[in-house]
């Protein structure tokens, strides 16, 4: 199983990311800490969503951090940075 997490600086600007995305399959998660520290949020997404993603969030696409594809087998999960 994969899927798109995309990781912010603050807790602002995931939830101001996430009204931007409600038209999409989007959720407000715990920040995986093998991601990062900064920001205790992140949103998860499908990852074939990830170019509507950037789109919508056009002018403040800069608020992500970083985007990864996490796929999950076996109860490990594995991060690939987009």
């Amino acid at each position: 199983m994969s899927y798109l997490v995309i990781t912010f600086e603050s807790t602002h600007k995931a939830i101001k990311a996430e009204k931007q995305l409600a038209s999409l399959d989007v959720e407000i998660i715990p920040t995986p800490r093998q991601l990062s520290a900064n920001c205790g949020i992140s949103i998860k997404a499908r990852v074939e969503d990830l170019e509507q993603i950037k789109e919508k969030m056009e002018g403040s696409y800069g608020d992500m951090n970083q985007a990864y594809e996490v796929h999950q087998e076996d109860g490990a999960l594995t991060f690939k940075k987009l």
